[in-house]
């Protein structure tokens, strides 16, 4: 019976537009008439270098390392030629072959990209496409990624949407991340936010009063949906095609009180000028425990 068919488009996928020939690709799959295994020794295995995947949660790798003691590794890793002849990079799979190191395994059963082309844009192309496709990075992580294929391999946004399937807009949404704080970069790292949250606390121009609203979120446990109604007067608005008046500019001084209030508040302010020397501050909140926030804040001396 003959599955390279099957393979074939399992590879295409794996690789999307690569143009990766099946062919190229050794190991239990390409011998399909016997079944055979290629095993390669896990310390022949050298880490990719520009994996774009940092962090592995410890007691996930513990469970897969007790899984592969009683089942044994049963989705072969897949590794490439290294460029000096000794022994292989690793392309995907640093997960199973961490836990099947952890579980005592010498040896893991692999497939073969057949070429040297250990370049950084290569290897990080290939990692990178990988990991996209299976969804297996957080968002930091993608952005770091498309940063480092611009600034090291001097990609394009448009060269980026090509090689990942993607559309320029999402690539272009992922790189502004990088604007962020790198405790809040930090923090979506570890999951504690999420990439609705970090866009919310981009609509604030400001790194100081991005922490605050971040601080704010992990304290109080913001929604989303709480927080596009905290960032609204600080979103940018939609230019519109027919011609309008335009709005009177604010004063440059009532803009930075503004300013001042929403970092110490937290919370969305307006100053809104009556005359030359009286108007109105309005305070916006959002619940009662927020309201009691402010008022508590307000009474500082």
């Amino acid at each position: 019976m003959d599955n390279k068919g099957g393979l074939g488009k399992g590879i295409s996928v794996l690789f999307g537009n690569k143009n990766i020939d099946p062919d190229n690709v050794t190991g239990e799959a390409s011998k399909t008439e016997t079944k055979e295994q290629l095993f390669i020794e896990t310390e022949k295995i050298r880490r990719n270098p520009y994996q774009p995947r940092e962090d592995f949660n410890e007691e996930e790798l513990n469970e897969l390392s007790e899984s592969i003691k009683m089942k044994g590794v049963l989705q072969p890793i897949t590794v490439m030629n290294a460029k000096d002849g000794q022994g292989y990079i690793l392309i995907s799979g640093e997960r199973r072959l961490r836990a099947a190191v952890l579980a005592g395994l010498k040896s893991v059963p692999v497939y073969i990209y057949n070429t040297t082309d250990d370049s950084k844009e290569n290897l990080l192309e290939l990692a990178l496409i990988e990991n996209v496709q299976r969804a297996d990075l957080n968002p930091m992580e993608l952005s770091d990624s498309y940063q480092m294929l611009v600034d090291d391999c001097n990609l394009t946004q448009d060269q980026i949407a090509a090689k990942v399937s993607k559309q320029r807009s999402t690539v272009a949404n992922f790189l502004r991340l990088q604007k962020l704080p790198v405790e809040i970069k930090v923090s979506l790292r570890k999951s504690e936010i999420t990439e609705g949250h970090a866009r919310g606390i981009l609509r604030v121009d400001d790194p100081a009063a991005q922490l605050v609203l971040w601080q704010r979120i992990m304290r109080e446990k913001i929604t989303v949906r709480e927080l596009e109604g905290l960032t609204q007067s600080s979103a940018k608005p939609k230019k519109k095609r027919t011609k309008t008046k335009e709005a009177p500019h604010k004063d440059p001084y009532l803009q930075e009180m503004e300013n001042k209030l929403r970092v110490f508040l937290g919370t969305r302010v307006t100053i809104k000028p009556k005359t030359k020397q009286t108007g109105e501050i309005i305070i916006d909140y959002f619940s009662d425990e927020d309201l009691e926030r402010i008022i508590e804040l307000s009474e500082r001396k």
